[in-house]
């Protein structure tokens, strides 16, 4: 057989048919036919969104835009995470909030909370926090991990 008959048996499926064997929709649509130009990634969004909505059906996917993309980077001492906050007025409305584990931001739209989980303990009182062109930057020193050993006294009842 030659490659083009393998390509155009691929087209050819019955996907519909396919479909049904697997009790359900694709997470993909049938590939376009030969000749057709369609958009083959738009239904990316609608499929993201029906998986959200099966999996967390008391959730709204509008609830989520009020949280923030975040990165976090872990150097030898340090942790910095950066918040991706474009708006500098919600940015001065926001209040940060610090433990050593993780990073809260409370006073967000509609009284949302976000948390964020930090990689490893942290000392809370060495944050320093700016903002600064869409971005808010926190640095904090890592807990030491040489733990000493402590003394204890044992008693003799």
């Amino acid at each position: 057989m030659s490659d083009s008959k393998n390509n155009n048996s691929f087209f050819d499926m019955n996907w519909k048919h396919f479909e049904q064997l697997f009790n359900g929709k694709l997470p993909y649509p049938a590939p376009p036919l030969s000749g057709q130009n369609g958009d083959t990634v738009s239904w990316v969004e609608g499929y993201i969104k029906d998986v959200l909505n099966q999996a967390l059906p008391n959730v709204e996917v509008q609830a989520l835009k009020h949280h923030f993309h975040f990165e976090i980077f872990d150097t030898h001492n340090n942790i910095i995470v950066k918040i991706h906050i474009p708006d500098k007025e919600q940015a001065r409305k926001i209040r940060l909030k610090l433990n050593p584990y993780q990073i809260r931001l409370e006073e967000l739209p509609d009284d949302k909370i976000q948390a964020i989980r930090l990689s490893t303990q942290v000392v809370p009182s060495s944050c320093k926090a700016v903002y600064k062109n869409g971005i808010l930057q926190i640095h904090i020193r890592k807990q030491p991990i040489d733990h000493p050993f402590l003394n204890v006294d044992i008693r003799f009842p």
